[in-house]
């Protein structure tokens, strides 16, 4: 939390805002605030594809084969780099399915999960066992 308030008073000063709506106005209409919400989401994005690209198909490989976590991130980068429009693909299915698992008071969580799961142990199958290199 504190590194949020660090990054705020960096590009909007210290000033305090009576009201959340005086804070939105000035986080939205302001130069600065706009140039806070770019980065703020440009830095997400590239940290969210860091990880999905870490994690595409490590952790079905690190149980499917006596491989080390370093390969395992390495095999999943490959993947990435190699499949890249099954990997957007499953990144945004992803994304969507938990959102709208999220909606019914997260109950949705129970069915979209093990989905996810088996459905990503399919994908491993097709992208890192069908191209073993």
């Amino acid at each position: 939390m504190y590194q949020v308030q660090l990054l705020v008073a960096l590009f909007l000063g210290t000033r305090s805002f009576a009201t959340l709506h005086d804070f939105l106005v000035a986080l939205t209409t302001t130069p600065e605030g706009l140039v806070f919400l770019f980065l703020g989401n440009a830095i997400g994005a590239l940290l969210s594809i860091a990880l999905f690209s870490v994690t595409f198909v490590s952790f079905p490989l690190l149980l499917d084969r006596d491989v080390d976590f370093v390969t395992a991130m390495i095999t999943s980068v490959r993947a990435v780099v190699t499949s890249p429009v099954a990997a957007i693909g499953w990144a945004i299915t992803i994304v969507v399915l938990l959102v709208l698992a999220s909606l019914p008071l997260f109950l949705g969580l129970v069915v979209v999960l093990p989905i996810l799961g088996h459905t990503t142990w399919h994908l491993y199958r097709r992208i890192v066992v069908s191209n073993p290199n």
